[in-house]
């Protein structure tokens, strides 16, 4: 069991999270992660929630009036605090993001206001999709997972999503068959924006995905922030940490501590990685109806 948990605290390294999901990630020893919940190894089936550290359980002594003098000792070891996972400088060549006012959900999207462009529909069906699911889990739903529960077959069955869990929205960013290139000077993308606002108003986090190696969160974080997309760099980033560190193992670690409820990619592979391998067209006739159901087939968001 310790070699699994290790495992998987190894995948969640080429993470980048935001607070709100950071803080449901518990420090894990002869544990498993189900959902937000925590399985110790004596459990029988039984999910108990993760437990608070407790802080501050006793009110502090109040001082004494006189206190004796403290006996001389040596100076204390005060151990670096460990330095936080977003931390990632913005290139220096880089300008500073303009950080938009907050902007009011508009009634529908996409806003006339903002148009999208042509080829950005299906952004907007992905936009639509999820924010409705998050209506629904607000009133107690208990929706569907955009992954499947079977890591092996090909029956459309998807994981089913606890009341109460984080809603997750990945993105896709690498182009069909490379890997995604963060521009330097991105183009302001204000429809997109928009509609990523949305979600995040409707308590939905956004989580961008690439092969791009880790060193270059730095350059992405930038790029997202200067085309609006991620204006205030509070969204999950997803790249690579080493070599054998695939994507489908990422979504896989960020799925056990929230509900992805919706993928948007530019090809089949990004929702899952079976479509690769796939010699029978027919045999993926039960998973090709996602797409359009928590799959979503977009245009690239920053010109890759």
């Amino acid at each position: 069991m310790g070699g699994r948990v290790g495992a998987a605290l190894v995948l969640m390294a080429g993470l980048s999270l935001s607070g709100c999901v950071a803080a449901v990630i518990p420090a894990l020893a002869g544990s498993t992660v189900v959902g937000s919940r925590v399985l110790d190894e004596g459990d029988k089936g039984e999910a108990k929630p993760a437990v608070a550290p407790i802080a501050a359980a006793m009110p502090a002594p109040a001082p004494a009036q006189n206190p004796a003098p403290a006996p001389a000792r040596s100076a204390p070891v005060i151990a670096p605090a460990p330095a936080p996972v977003t931390a990632a400088p913005r290139p220096a060549s880089a300008p500073a993001p303009i950080i938009p006012a907050a902007i009011a959900p508009p009634v529908s999207y996409p806003d006339p206001a903002r148009p999208l462009a042509p080829e950005q529909a299906n952004f907007a069906r992905f936009v639509r999709f999820t924010q409705a699911a998050a209506r629904q889990a607000a009133g107690g739903a208990d929706l569907p997972s955009a992954q499947l529960a079977d890591p092996v077959a090909l029956d459309g069955k998807r994981r089913r999503c606890a009341v109460g869990e984080q809603l997750v929205a990945v993105i896709d960013l690498d182009p069909a068959g490379g890997t995604f290139v963060a521009p330097a000077r991105p183009a302001s993308e204000p429809g997109l924006a928009l509609g990523l606002a949305v979600l995040r108003d409707a308590g939905v986090e956004i989580a961008w995905m690439s092969d791009l190696a880790t060193d270059q969160s730095g350059a992405l974080r930038a790029a997202l922030e200067q085309s609006g997309l991620d204006p205030r760099g509070q969204d999950i980033i997803s790249l690579r940490r080493e070599e054998s560190d695939t994507k489908e193992q990422r979504r896989t670690s960020l799925g056990a501590i929230t509900c992805i409820v919706a993928i948007a990619g530019d090809e089949r592979p990004d929702f899952d990685t079976r479509f690769k391998y796939l010699r029978n067209p027919e045999a993926g006739a039960a998973i090709e109806g996602l797409i359009g159901d928590g799959w979503f087939l977009i245009a690239p968001l920053l010109g890759n």
